[in-house]
């Protein structure tokens, strides 16, 4: 192992200590309750990674496992950070949960939150993720109240309201017109 190596690896195991400490609190996730099926039954003792990639630069990772009945969680995630507040810098958490089931990685969530404080609507998701592994990924968009804003994401997982399905190639060929 190279001493870059061993330093990236010391600099992961000390992340968490490092972002206790800070100028200001940053919500990065919260609370997250899913579930992981194939064609409807429960895979048990399947690895779900979470990585939450903060402006800052920093990645923070963590896993847990399905239970018996599919079902997984990890808490809510939140650092105190130094990153300077710059006017009109941009604070945002890329958030991506995966697991991967017979050499094929399955995208349970991404999206981008974009701010330091809880979003109710990523809350509502993020309680409820409910995928299947024989579900295509999908891009959405769903409804930002308190910004009347949508957000987008990609996921194996599906909601009964507030989520619409993206189609890829009519969304691209309107942000093409739109810059010409």
């Amino acid at each position: 192992m190279s001493l870059i190596d061993k330093l990236q690896s010391f600099s992961v195991k000390i992340q968490p200590f490092l972002d206790k400490f800070g100028a200001y609190k940053v919500h990065l996730c919260p609370e997250v309750k899913g579930r992981l099926t194939n064609n409807g039954k429960p895979i048990d003792c399947q690895l779900i990674s979470r990585s939450l990639n903060f402006s800052d630069g920093k990645a923070r990772k963590d896993f847990t496992y399905t239970d018996h009945n599919g079902n997984f969680t990890f808490p809510e995630k939140t650092i105190r950070s130094d990153q300077p507040s710059i006017p009109l810098s941009e604070i945002f958490t890329n958030q991506y949960i995966t697991s991967t089931y017979n050499n094929h990685k399955y995208i349970i969530w991404r999206a981008t939150l974009i701010g330091q404080s809880p979003i109710n609507e990523f809350n509502n998701k993020l309680n409820c993720l409910n995928g299947d592994i024989n579900n295509e990924a999908i891009f959405f968009r769903f409804p930002v109240n308190s910004s009347q804003t949508n957000y987008e994401g990609t996921s194996i997982c599906r909601w009964d309201k507030d989520f619409e399905i993206i189609n890829i190639d009519e969304y691209f060929n309107l942000s093409e017109e739109s810059t010409q």
